[in-house]
């Protein structure tokens, strides 16, 4: 099983067998979490399932994955490649995290972690990271990680019945620091995350 620490935080791979958990973060948390994000119904374990199987067939396609983030074994978030583009070079980042395991750097680390990845495993040229220009939370992170702001995209992100802006931010590989690498996956031999 793929496991990684961020901090105080796990980072490992969100998978089909997680769907009742999945599940019950967003019946928990999905007040805050919606907020921000397009999804919706992820309160029914089978729209999570068939999710998280989609992005299953993804990353054995190589074309988008999804990872969980667990703190103190329950799962509060995660971060995920919504595309990955190996013929252009171009992937995306994005994140989610419930309010009660904000503001202690796990995003950061995830998304540094993430980076490195994008990078050095999958050969990517260019990350973009797209938020609303109103999560200030979300547009922090491309801030403080280095990536440029190339604009807005007006009125394209539809969450509920609303459009909302989208900014774009982008990172190079050039542009990307060669001392703040950590790889982003580790095998732990011996031990089944799964459970």
């Amino acid at each position: 099983m793929l496991h990684h620490r961020v901090g105080e935080a796990e980072l490992r791979d969100l998978e089909p067998w997680h769907a009742e958990e999945f599940s019950g973060l967003f019946q928990s948390e999905g007040h805050d979490l919606y907020e921000w994000l397009a999804w919706e119904h992820f309160e029914n374990y089978e729209a999570c399932k068939s999710f998280l199987e989609g992005f299953a067939k993804g990353r054995g396609e190589g074309s988008r994955r999804l990872f969980g983030l667990w703190l103190d074994g329950a799962l509060v978030g995660g971060t995920l490649f919504p595309t990955i583009n190996a013929r252009t070079g171009i992937a995306e980042i994005g994140v989610f995290l419930t309010a009660t395991a904000r503001g202690r750097g796990i995003v950061t680390q995830a998304v540094r972690a993430m980076l490195d990845h994008a990078f050095d495993d999958l050969g990517m040229r260019r990350v973009e990271w797209r938020c609303s220009p109103v999560n200030q939370p979300s547009r922090a992170i491309p801030d403080k990680l280095g990536f440029t702001h190339e604009g807005t995209l007006r009125k394209v992100f539809k969450v509920r019945e609303s459009y909302l802006d989208l900014e774009v931010w982008s990172l190079l590989r050039e542009e990307w620091a060669a001392g703040s690498r950590t790889p982003l996956v580790q095998e732990e031999p011996g031990e089944d995350l799964a459970e």
